[in-house]
């Protein structure tokens, strides 16, 4: 999935399994777009068409929506369904997919891969069942139809669908459940109805091992474009003055705020596989990479998932589970008693341990390998 909006899940997620399949001797080519998100490459490539958000012209979204992010004004839209997502970001308009699709199939012909994993990208879903190539991919419980969907979005996909002789659903999303196995980056506990052919995998990767190191600072990463950076520095700095350490928040332009003896360090980025060992609380938006993120290193969650289907949806899953708390609305004083409450409740984050060793059961990118080894022999 390529889109101009800043989102680095699919990227990271495709990165991975393509490792996974490369680490055991297999050949791969990633598709990418030069959409800002596909960076550093771990294989082969192909450049595919990058969507314009809501199939405006590329001139004008290229400045618009960026603008929009910065400004926090994506997250004031409620985004109801995973079908909405795709019609934001123009992967259900009908040239765009046309194009995509028409790019793959080309590659796919003079290639002739064994088989096509889709990283929520519909038009590879489409083109290698145009080739008759066997297609998998990732899914999760709150892309499936069941869920939520619009099929309002999806007319144009459906006529492209009708034209190249192809069932036609009346929602894009029953195009992504039908890939042959739909591997699910989670596991029961948090998404107990993925769906058919859903086969969970957990951490991707092995998560790394609990050493005592000192729980000495907190985290806040916001998301890009879900509020804007101002409450993202006013949140490290309320959460700073409630827990009494430094805080460090990501997606931001870089600064350094003092906080009584403590400090807010501000930066568009900054390394979490480093700071998550000395985390007391990862305030985050509730994207399924930050959460798995915290779990892994099993830290207590704050998640502040705004009018986001998704994040909704993993906010609640996570404090159903008791490895965190949700704030409905992204004000700094009550993130910061949430963060507090973390840490002088425990029950309130006695379920991590377990579900963690949930997640590190079910086999990560080496369980996708075996399944997709399995599938095409």
């Amino acid at each position: 999935m390529v889109a101009r909006s800043r989102m680095g899940g699919p990227w990271s997620r495709a990165q991975h399994v393509a490792r996974a399949f490369q680490d055991v001797g297999h050949e791969v080519t990633l598709a990418w777009g030069d959409d800002g998100n596909c960076a550093d490459p771990i294989a082969p490539t192909l450049e595919i068409p990058v969507p314009s958000p809501l199939g405006l012209p590329e001139a004008i979204a290229r400045h618009t929506f960026p603008l929009a992010s910065r400004l926090g004004l994506m997250g004031r839209k409620p985004v109801r369904s995973f079908e909405e997502v795709l019609w934001l970001t123009g992967a259900l308009d009908e040239r765009y997919t046309r194009a995509a699709v028409d790019t793959l199939r080309a590659h796919m012909r003079a290639s002739r891969p064994d088989v096509v994993y889709s990283e929520f990208s519909l038009a590879a879903v489409i083109a290698a069942r145009a080739e008759g190539i066997p297609c998998v991919g990732s899914g999760s419980q709150p892309t499936t139809v069941a869920y939520a969907s619009d099929p309002r979005k999806s007319g144009g996909i459906r006529r492209l669908l009708r034209e190249r002789g192809m069932p036609a659903p009346a929602s894009s999303l029953t195009i992504l459940e039908g890939m042959r196995r739909r591997f699910i980056p989670s596991c029961p506990t948090l998404e107990p109805r993925a769906g058919e052919r859903a086969v969970y995998c957990g951490f991707l990767d092995e998560p790394p091992a609990l050493t005592p190191t000192p729980r000495d600072c907190a985290l806040v990463y916001l998301g890009a474009g879900s509020v804007p950076a101002g409450v993202a520095v006013r949140a490290g700095r309320e959460v700073a003055r409630a827990l009494g350490c430094d805080v460090y928040v990501a997606g931001v332009p870089e600064a350094l705020h003092a906080v009584g003896d403590h400090e807010v360090a501000c930066a568009p980025r900054f390394d979490f596989s480093e700071l998550l060992p000395r985390t007391q609380v990862f305030v985050h938006h509730g994207g399924q990479n930050s959460m798995m993120d915290a779990l892994s290193h099993a830290v207590p969650q704050v998640i502040v998932p705004g009018r986001v289907f998704e994040r909704q949806f993993n906010a609640e899953a996570v404090e159903h589970a008791r490895c965190g708390l949700t704030v409905r609305a992204s004000q700094p004083t009550l993130i910061a008693r949430a963060a507090r409450r973390l840490v002088d409740e425990p029950a309130l984050t006695s379920g991590i341990r377990g579900l963690r060793e949930e997640l590190s059961s079910l086999g990560g990118t080496k369980r996708i390998v075996r399944e997709v080894e399995t599938l095409v022999s």
